[in-house]
Order: structure tokens, then C-alpha cells, then sequence
């Protein structure tokens, strides 16, 4: 069982934290303080507080954060390569390492093309479904 996945997994985490914190930062700021204060005169504990005045203030952020998230770290060539150049054994080998090897290391340029042209489609496919999922769930 190799652990060279999970590793370049956290390292990935942990290199977006920042953009991650300052965004939902900045959507906390924008919810009123009278709403807390609202809720906690008719009795609403922090977490009911939270699932009832906070959360929902900041979804939108937290929505799009989250699909940006997600399309930076599909393609994170730069942080696979650096940390683990694939190996070991292959188990790092993503797709758009893979791309990059056939291009540049077997000169298979129209192939990394169409593998680049792919994972273009399937980002696409994958966070279509993930925000129609999400926006849906916002028409209560």
C-alpha cells in the first residue's frame, strides 16, 4: 500500500488553505451580526446559529470556492511533479503527468493533446453535475 497518493494529497490541502481561508473569511464578514444576534434572543445555540444564519450566508462562497478548488487541483501537474515525478511505482502517475511524459519524453504530441482535450471535457462534465447538484439544492 503506497502512501506517495495521500501524501501529495495533503501537501495539495494544504497548498490551497490560503485562498480557501481568505475566501470564506471574506464571506463570514458579510453576515449581518444582527442575525446572530436574532437568533441567539429566540434561543438558537452556536450550531443551530450556524446551520441556520451562517451556512446559508455563506454557500455561495463556499460553492464557488469549492468548484475552484476542484479544477485547480485536477490539473496540479506542478505539485505531482515536483513532489513525486509519478513514482513511486506509478502510483502518482495521474493523467495529466501521463500527458506531459507522452508529449515531451516520447514526442506523442497529438496524443497529449487529445488527453488534455479529454480532461478538459471531463472537468467540464464533473463540475456541471456538481454545481446543478448544489444549485438545486439552493430552491428550498
Amino acid at each position: 500500500l503506497s502512501t506517495a497518493l495521500p501524501a501529495v494529497v495533503l501537501v495539495g490541502i494544504w497548498a490551497g488553505m490560503p485562498q480557501t481561508t481568505v475566501a470564506l473569511l471574506a464571506g463570514l464578514q458579510n453576515v449581518p451580526g444582527e442575525l446572530h444576534e436574532a437568533a441567539a434572543m429566540d434561543g438558537a445555540g452556536a450550531w443551530r446559529r450556524f446551520a441556520a444564519v451562517t451556512w446559508p450566508a455563506i454557500r455561495p462562497v463556499a460553492l464557488a470556492i469549492s468548484a475552484l478548488n476542484f479544477i485547480w487541483n485536477f490539473n496540479s501537474f506542478a505539485l505531482v511533479y515536483v513532489l513525486t515525478n509519478g513514482g513511486p511505482g506509478g502510483h502518482t502517475r495521474l493523467p495529466m503527468l501521463f500527458a506531459y511524459e507522452e508529449a515531451f519524453r516520447y514526442g506523442q504530441f497529438g496524443y497529449a493533446a487529445a488527453m488534455g482535450c479529454v480532461m478538459v471535457a471531463v472537468v467540464a462534465v464533473l463540475l456541471a453535475c456538481y454545481l446543478a447538484g448544489r444549485l438545486n439544492g439552493d430552491e428550498r
